[in-house]
């Protein structure tokens, strides 16, 4: 008897001889899937995917124009808002040159009506305290 796995069987004692063996059952197998082409995968259930991807792209170049449209309009209004503000500082400095000259006619007017000589500006002398007089912050003024 040979021990080679192509030898011949005995049969079971245990076993019926009207029974045959069984047969194992065979293994499933395993298919494997291809790599989808191109084409295919340029179709999604009969629909080219440019009719997906065209309308999306476009949708977000729409997008990307609105806001640049939005920001073009905050930029024109901030303009106009410093064109404004610009304006009324220089309203401002012309109105107080108009005071100025105003205010300067009025004391002209008031000095000849009533003989006042106005002081001269470079004749005023300041005093100086000396620091044996001075008080420190906390202490209470000499009267005498």
């Amino acid at each position: 008897m040979s021990t080679r796995a192509g030898a011949a069987r005995l049969p079971d004692p245990g076993r019926a001889p009207s029974q045959a063996p069984a047969r194992p059952r065979p293994r499933p197998r395993v298919i494997h899937s291809r790599q989808p082409t191109l084409r295919e995968r340029l179709h999604l259930d009969g629909v080219r995917l440019a009719w997906v991807v065209i309308p999306l792209i476009a949708l977000l170049l729409g997008g990307v124009v609105f806001v640049n449209v939005q920001r073009l309009n905050l930029t024109t209004q901030t303009a106009q808002t410093v064109d404004m503000y610009n304006e009324a500082q220089a309203d401002i400095l012309r109105l107080r040159a108009v005071l100025a000259q105003k205010d300067g006619q009025v004391v002209e007017q008031a000095a000849t009506r009533l003989g006042m000589v106005q002081a001269p500006g470079s004749g005023l002398t300041y005093v100086n305290v000396p620091k044996e007089a001075r008080i420190a912050p906390g202490q209470a003024p000499r009267t005498r």
